[in-house]
């Protein structure tokens, strides 16, 4: 759960309450600093880039326990930062960290306080689409992401070695000989080689 400090909860309980989200992507290649803000802002010694109404992000819900509580962060393709990424490798983002933090503004926008870590995961799947008509189309980049609890429910892929088969199946020896044939593949003929 997100702990505020006392200025912050106070902000929050006015009637007319302010807000801004800021996130951070931990690609490959670079970190990307993104905020909600319709203008760039420097903050925690990063310029911070404000993507205001282009951006978008799923609700969260805060529950205590391990259940996988997953993220989807929408951009406008025009947001180029992301767009290349987004076609690019999928080692450049899966499995890489992300944060979002947030944090009450008062009656002049000024940040209440230094920004608290509401959400923390990591970067799982990234889709490009356009939708609308011809000359009216736009694109969006979605990116989901997923909390560390998510690995959980992940199977361990299943890979046996000889020495795992034998204590399964002691009289069992077809194991013995695949480190040799991995190392050492023999070249086969092919049936049409063979017929020439």
């Amino acid at each position: 759960m997100t702990t505020l400090s006392a200025p912050q909860q106070s902000e929050l309980e006015k009637p007319v309450t302010r807000f801004v989200y800021f996130v951070e992507f931990h690609f490959l290649s670079t970190t990307v600093y993104l905020s909600s803000l319709m203008q760039n802002m420097t903050w925690g010694g990063h310029e911070w880039i404000g993507l205001g109404a282009i951006g978008n992000v799923t609700p969260i819900d805060q529950k205590q326990g391990t259940s996988s509580q997953s993220l989807t962060f929408q951009l406008n393709m025009s947001a180029s930062e992301l767009l290349a990424v987004g076609v690019g490798s999928v080692e450049e983002y899966r499995g890489r960290d992300a944060k979002l933090y947030f944090c009450p503004l008062d009656e002049q926008f000024r940040m209440v306080g230094t920004p608290v870590v509401c959400w923390r995961g990591t970067m799982d799947t990234m889709v490009s689409s356009i939708s609308g008509k011809q000359g009216e189309a736009t694109g969006t980049i979605s990116l989901k992401c997923e909390t560390s609890a998510y690995g959980l429910k992940r199977r361990v892929n299943l890979r046996i070695n000889a020495a795992q088969q034998k204590q399964r199946h002691p009289t069992d020896t077809g194991f013995d000989f695949l480190t040799k044939l991995i190392a050492d593949p023999g070249v086969w003929i092919s049936v049409k080689f063979q017929r020439q």
